[in-house]
């Protein structure tokens, strides 16, 4: 493989610049002027949407200006003879030097020349690495130990058949030589039971979906090898980090109709089963406080209050909590065929009114609710995206949802550290705050209403199909709302505000994986479900223990100056690996831990 491939920059200088010294995803962009004038500098990177040009200083006449840019999104610059303005906005860029979405590559060298008559190129000095290049490793190391796990066992079978053949062989030589002809009975002497009824069967898709989850979660937690679309979107869009928390909630609901149904079936009493549900709520809200001090976080004035688990506890309060109250001791029985067909919506219709009534709260509360110093309805970041008199408004993040939790929180108590903080320089703001609750009910009330189908659909053909068309509609809502499109639509898909349309989107995307993994493990049995099964079996365990190993070894490790792609992502996959190997471990052993 050559150097390129391997992120390696092959030189440690180039024109004076130090290529070791650039991160993962940076290159060098040098801003070379000729013109007569001192011209002011304005650059954009395109992942900030709607924002405007900023200025990143002057240049003066025959100078040179280095600068170390991100590679994830193109840039526009301007070079313009007024510098009085701090911002541009893209509708108003005029000047010496316009240069609109220019790519770099990592590790790659740029020059913006202006010439003294004002003409502008933009060149490639020094090409960049094949940055996904430890992808293409990590896929074919991964794709080798799959294949080599999926031959290993049928190896065993085929070695324990043919030793087993041998043995009787021998067997039966030494019986006729003898002279006995008494039929050789089971081990221990004992017949096998025939009148045993089997038990029923697990759904081991279900655990399956879950620790495809966790494994993800873990995966992106400790890094995603640094590739920008394995992360969280900066604001609006889905990327694949998105999906992982939204899945864990809609699964949690899947599960919600099982539990309920097998212990109104043992007649236990329903204020001990909403006991158990507040119990287990309680202690994941308390888990989830107790990490939110991982790191030293822990003032007081000043420690979160919202987090994953506390989000996860609120919203099964909630969901399960209305099944219990509406949920009859014995679920009615439909006779005509419309009935039956639509049976898994008909038992829950009162939970739906419910759900319905707190989606429009969540709706009126987000566009009618006034928020001071920023537009009524605002959904955006805030920052540089919403200039008010040439100023940006960081306070504006999120509209009426960080509003709610500036008022019910207050700023100290909630998320500093957003993801759209360093792009659009925002305040902060928690993306999983108090009104996104709301929304994260209904998608866990939505993976409720795919649980209700095992319960009322008893075939294959049945199950998948409700899925597939569940699937169906809520993508076609979700790509409604947001027009299908990233930034357009009533509703951008937008994990920060937990959306309705990113509920809708998630939980289509949810329907359809379930539905994989219940074709492939328990309808045709081509996949055991390993090992994401095991890891679904002690899901909550792997939860706290790679937030708690964070910065410990073995799970991480540090060589050198880790910043190329490849350094980074294998130790990312390294410390999943070591957590999917420790779920296989509890497995084997039976061993598995719940809240």
């Amino acid at each position: 493989m050559g150097s390129a491939f391997l992120e390696d920059p092959g030189v440690d200088e180039f024109l004076g610049l130090s290529l070791t010294a650039l991160e993962v995803d940076e290159a060098y962009v040098q801003v070379v002027s000729h013109y007569d004038a001192s011209l002011a500098l304005y650059t954009l990177n395109h992942e900030c949407y709607g924002c405007p040009l900023e200025k990143e200083g002057v240049v003066a006449p025959g100078t040179t200006v280095n600068l170390t840019l991100a590679t994830d999104h193109p840039w526009t610059f301007l070079l313009n003879t007024d510098g009085s303005h701090d911002y541009i906005l893209p509708e108003d860029k005029s000047g010496v030097c316009v240069v609109e979405g220019a790519k770099l590559g990592e590790f790659g060298v740029y020059q913006l020349n202006v010439s003294q008559d004002a003409n502008c190129t933009f060149t490639s000095l020094k090409e960049p690495v094949f940055q996904y290049g430890a992808i293409v490793i990590a896929v074919a190391v991964y794709t080798a130990v799959a294949l080599l796990a999926a031959a290993a066992p049928a190896l065993y079978r085929w070695m324990a058949r043919r030793y087993a053949q041998a043995r009787d062989d021998g067997s039966q030589v030494e019986l006729q030589m003898a002279g006995s002809t008494t039929t050789p009975t089971p081990e221990g002497g004992k017949t096998p039971a025939t009148n045993t009824p089997p038990a029923k069967p697990r759904l081991k898709s279900l655990d399956t979906f879950r620790g495809m989850a966790i494994v993800v979660m873990i995966f992106v937690n400790y890094g995603a090898g640094s590739y920008w679309f394995l992360e969280h979107a900066t604001w609006n869009g889905l990327q694949v980090a998105d999906l992982v928390f939204p899945w864990f909630m809609w699964i949690m609901g899947v599960c919600i109709p099982m539990g309920l149904r097998s212990a109104l079936r043992r007649k236990t009493p329903k204020h001990k089963i909403f006991f158990r549900i507040l119990k287990r709520s309680i202690k994941l809200f308390v888990l989830g406080i107790i990490l939110n001090s991982l790191g030293g976080w822990i003032m007081l004035d000043q420690y979160r209050v919202p987090g994953v688990l506390q989000r996860f506890a609120f919203t099964y309060l909630v969901t399960a909590g209305v099944a219990l109250a509406l949920s009859p001791d014995q679920p009615p029985q439909y006779q005509s065929d419309v009935g039956i067909a639509m049976a898994d919506v008909l038992q829950i219709l009162p939970q739906w009114v419910v759900h319905l009534v707190i989606l429009a709260v969540h709706t009126l509360v987000t566009f009618l609710l006034p928020v001071p110093g920023c537009p009524t309805g605002y959904l955006g970041p805030g920052g540089v995206a919403l200039l008010q008199n040439g100023t940006p408004s960081p306070e504006c993040v999120g509209g009426a949802t960080g509003e709610v939790d500036r008022w019910l929180l207050t700023t100290q108590h909630i998320y500093q550290n957003p993801t759209a903080k360093l792009v659009y320089k925002t305040a902060a703001f928690d993306p999983e705050g108090v009104l996104g609750s709301l929304t994260s009910i209904f998608q866990v009330f939505l993976g409720l209403q795919a649980g209700m189908v095992v319960q009322t659909h008893h075939t294959h053909r049945g199950r998948l199909g409700r899925w597939v068309a569940w699937g169906l509609l809520l993508g076609a809502v979700g790509a409604g709302l947001c027009a299908a499109s990233i930034n357009d639509g009533v509703i951008p898909v937008n994990k920060n505000l937990w959306s309705l349309s990113f509920v809708m989107v998630t939980s289509c995307f949810a329907c359809f994986l379930l539905a994989l993994c219940y074709l492939l493990v328990d309808v045709w049995g081509v996949w055991s479900g390993a090992p994401f099964y095991q890891a679904g079996m002690n899901s909550i365990f792997l939860y706290v223990g790679h937030n708690v190993t964070y910065n410990v070894f073995p799970w991480h490790y540090a060589v050198g100056r880790m910043n190329t792609h490849l350094a980074i992502l294998t130790e990312t996959l390294w410390g999943t690996t070591l957590w999917v190997l420790t779920a296989l471990y509890l497995h084997h052993k039976g061993k598995f831990y719940t809240v």
